[in-house]
């Protein structure tokens, strides 16, 4: 059984969100896109935590921004009869597929489609039933009249909208949750079931240290420990047997417990039914006290946790936990359970994330290939090496289009003609650690080499003034013409903008390649398409600055390129304009030393140099304020 779909409606930056999910998934996407967002929202609804029970009952901070931004205006605009008016509910529904038999048993009641092939639990946070929104609603207005009287209509005029709103109250004490299963919501789910179906949270601020020693109750190893039966570890109790005797026998506490006899003696008086007589006994612990003393240890040369390295430690906490999920046959019965994996590269140098990533898919499955049915796994990454590892079919990318959160797999449209099998094949395997950045950025420029993609960024930056960095720009050199491959994930579906720099080939016989291109994706919005005005991006950079500022730059640049014969040229042009084929025939073989030594010369002086026209163009549309 696994999650086949996840619904959240106006829950924290997820307005009306949608997202088809695999027994293994992996998420990706920018900083602050709301990957944890999803793992949290999937605990509203399957965690059995203490701390998940008191999220459940959320704050105002958990609604949607823009939804309470909404209801705000429309109790701002008396205009609007406040029985027109609804107040927002945070909506998560999750969509369950796929079960066996054991599993049927639970999810029965909870069945929401005609073949029973499909089960849904929802979790709702909804005013409460008794709760009067006309009311509130008139309460809120009167409550801004009255205010507005107080300190006069021009005043009142004075104040910012943004202020006002703030004024307006939103009746979360009137709130509460509720989870239903199946399509009627008045429904609820049977706690009993619930219980069956787990979440297991590794979050990307984990307390390593804290949570692999037993001394907590609540601690990951005590908890793992503590999942088994009270009689699998009675045997221990049996080594306990005797240390009474031996406690009465030892000099140094038989010592202790007569000078506390003698003080009693002093301060006290026997009685004839007790006397200052004192004595020590030893409480036989439970299995949880025993529990509580362990804590684990790692190598040859052991050592405690405390002295051990964050990253070895993380390994530790994950592999503690997934040791505990990966044993079908623990005692403690659990039917199904989701484990959310957020950053495990965390503290871990590239090889071990390589190594990690190469075996995490494989933890979840039998040994004839396919997935176990008591485990769901959902893992969240910033890190390249881990991203490139996990099977893109299995990669869903969150981004934003048109304002509102979006899920993409890498792979979603590509069928399975010949062509389409074919680039799926190059994205499998030049979509590298470095490549992959385009899945983390909101704008996207193509460029045929590696001279476009050294010097793009400093072009950049000298148009708007913003690094691409800042402007969250991606740059992937296709290593000559594979901008198709790149360019049908677009078309299918992903990111909002994307530029192609490309050589428009003049004089050779492949000068209709890039028209071709250009015309091919003419009708998509989110792509555009810049060609060089001359044959190569290097004419056309030689060309606008053949002469003034940018002369200089490039007369500084050629002789360190090709210190023998650019020295001669230089001396040889004297106060001509550069000639763009004779400057361009000294560095035809040299292209790459060309671009580093411009970009490290652009670094320092920029002043006077000229971007090629295209390149301007193509930056104007991945940034239309320019």
């Amino acid at each position: 059984m696994y999650v086949s779909q996840l619904e959240i409606l106006n829950y924290r930056n997820f307005k009306n969100f949608t997202v088809q999910l695999k027994p293994v998934t992996q998420i990706i996407g920018e900083n602050n896109i709301g990957k944890s967002n999803l793992l949290d929202s999937l605990g509203l609804i399957f965690s059995q935590e203490v701390s998940f029970f008191k999220r459940r009952m959320l704050d105002i901070s958990d609604f949607n921004y823009e939804t309470i931004l909404e209801l705000k205006k429309a109790i701002l605009d008396t205009s609007i009869e406040p029985k027109n008016i609804s107040y927002p509910k945070i909506v998560i529904k999750a969509t369950l597929k796929d079960w066996d038999l054991k599993q049927e048993a639970v999810i029965t009641d909870w069945m929401s489609n005609s073949d029973f092939t499909e089960a849904t639990l929802t979790y709702t946070f909804a005013p409460i039933s008794s709760f009067d929104k006309i009311e509130e609603i008139t309460l809120q207005r009167q409550f801004l009249q009255d205010y507005e009287k107080e300190i006069g209509p021009e005043e009142f005029k004075k104040i910012p909208q943004s202020e006002i709103l703030i004024l307006i109250n939103f009746p979360i004490s009137k709130y509460h949750y509720r989870i239903h299963g199946g399509n009627q919501n008045e429904s609820l789910a049977n706690a009993y079931h619930l219980n069956q179906l787990k979440f297991e949270l590794l979050d990307a601020l984990r307390d390593a240290k804290s949570e692999l020693s037993a001394s907590r109750n609540n601690g990951l190893l005590f908890r793992v420990l503590n999942a088994n039966e009270e009689t699998d570890y009675q045997d221990l109790k049996k080594r306990l047997v005797g240390l009474q005797r031996a406690i009465e026998q030892n000099v140094a506490i038989s010592g202790i417990k007569n000078r506390i006899s003698e003080q009693l003696d002093k301060i006290s008086l026997s009685t004839e039914t007790s006397n200052n007589v004192v004595d020590l006994i030893f409480s036989l612990p439970n299995v949880s006290d025993l529990l509580r003393k362990l804590s684990l240890i790692y190598n040859d040369n052991p050592i405690k946790i405390e002295r051990n390295g964050t990253g070895r430690n993380n390994l530790l906490f994950i592999s503690l936990i997934l040791s505990f999920i990966e044993d079908p046959e623990r005692a403690q019965s659990t039917f199904f359970r989701i484990v959310g994996l957020e950053e495990p590269e965390a503290h871990l140098h590239a090889n071990l994330q390589n190594h990690l990533a190469s075996n995490l898919e494989g933890l979840i499955k039998k040994e004839d290939g396919t997935y176990r049915k008591d485990i769901q796994l959902i893992l969240t990454s910033h890190s390249n090496h881990i991203t490139t590892k996990i099977d893109f079919d299995n990669t869903v990318v969150l981004h934003y289009k048109n304002g509102n959160v979006q899920a993409h797999y890498i792979l979603d449209g590509f069928g399975t003609t010949a062509e389409e099998k074919r680039q799926v094949n190059y994205l499998k395997k030049y979509l590298d650690s470095e490549n992959v950045n385009l899945f983390y950025s909101r704008r996207l420029a193509l460029v045929e080499g590696i001279s476009e993609k050294l010097l793009f960024p400093l072009f950049y930056k000298i148009q708007t003034g913003e690094t691409i960095d800042q402007s969250a720009t991606a740059v992937v050199n296709v290593n000559g013409l594979a901008f198709k491959n790149f360019l049908q994930i677009i078309v299918n579906g992903f990111h909002t903008k994307c530029l192609v720099l490309t050589d428009s080939d003049i004089g050779t016989q492949s000068e209709n390649r890039a028209q071709e291109l250009k015309n091919k994706y003419d009708g998509v919005n989110e792509i555009d398409i810049q060609i060089s005005q001359l044959s190569t991006f290097e004419k056309d950079l030689i060309n606008c600055n053949k002469s003034g500022s940018g002369k200089t730059i490039l007369c500084k640049v050629i002789p360190i390129v090709r210190p023998n014969a650019g020295k001669k040229y230089v001396e040889e042009l004297g106060t001509n304009d550069i000639d763009i084929e004779e400057y361009f025939a000294l560095i035809e073989d040299y292209k790459s030393e060309f671009a580093l030594q411009l970009s490290l010369s652009l670094t320092e002086d920029q002043s006077g140099f000229s971007i090629p026209k295209y390149i301007e163009d193509g930056i104007k549309f991945l940034d239309p304020l320019m």
